[in-house]
């Protein structure tokens, strides 16, 4: 092979791997860049969440809602709730929409974004009157949105953050964890509506029983679940699931 047949050869390799690299670079950089939409969004919505000025309600006087969701429902007409955990940056606005596929390509704000948002799956009642009623988050590379869920897989993650918060306009509901586990998508883990108590019970005995360890909570049938849902390393036929009752 002569000199110049090989300078050639290696100059197309030289192009060819140049333009993988170009490639991976723009996808990556609209990736990151989607990120930092994400998250610069999310901080300015978190000034409408001011927890530190919360006071607990005394006896006989009205609620008032640290979340300032007179702003957020100008923003976005479809908000229903925010979730908040005390322990880890969990953080959100929660909206409901007329189907379950807008909000895992859009935004708080409905741009167009593949972080999507925090949401309650149509299924599940508004008010949280629901015997189960599930809320999903993408889990998302940066550590947003609800990628922290899979870390509920070590005991010791649980120990750390076994709770969390729901705000709605008329009050704060409180959860309790009961339960962790990946879900393939035909368990029923993802039954939405029971015939009565005694069918919901024997519901929460069961995904109970899928926990990847005993949390130490068991579940009252006489009080709602919320179970919080995000996808998983372990496959696109499953979700992590995270099941909280309501203690307060």
């Amino acid at each position: 092979m002569t000199r110049k047949k090989t300078n050639r050869i290696v100059l197309i390799l030289f192009v060819a791997a140049l333009a993988v690299f170009l490639f991976a670079a723009v996808k990556l950089g609209t990736i990151f860049f989607g990120y930092y939409k994400e998250d610069s969004a999310y901080k300015e919505l978190e000034a409408f969440a001011d927890f530190e000025e919360e006071q607990p309600a005394e006896e006989g006087t009205l609620y008032h809602s640290p979340i300032d969701f007179e702003s957020l429902l100008a923003i976005n007409q479809e908000t229903i709730a925010w979730i908040h955990f005390e322990t880890m940056e969990i953080n959100y606005p929660i909206v409901q929409g007329t189907d379950d596929d807008y909000y895992l390509h859009h935004g708080f704000y409905k741009e167009e974004n593949k972080c999507g948002c925090i949401f309650m799956d149509t299924q599940s009642k508004a008010d949280f009157s629901s015997e189960n009623s599930f809320i999903y988050g993408h889990n998302m590379k940066n550590k947003s949105m609800f990628a922290k869920l899979n870390q509920y897989t070590d005991p010791a993650f649980y120990a750390e953050h076994t709770d969390f918060l729901i705000y709605t306009p008329t009050g704060i509901r409180r959860y309790k964890i009961y339960s962790c586990y990946p879900a393939e998508l035909d368990w029923d883990s993802f039954t939405y509506a029971f015939e009565n108590r005694d069918d919901y019970a024997k519901w929460q005995e069961t995904v109970k029983g899928y926990s990847l360890y005993d949390t130490g909570i068991t579940p009252d049938s006489s009080h709602n679940t919320v179970t919080l849902m995000t996808c998983t390393p372990k496959g696109s036929s499953y979700r992590f699931l995270v099941h909280g009752i309501q203690v307060e």
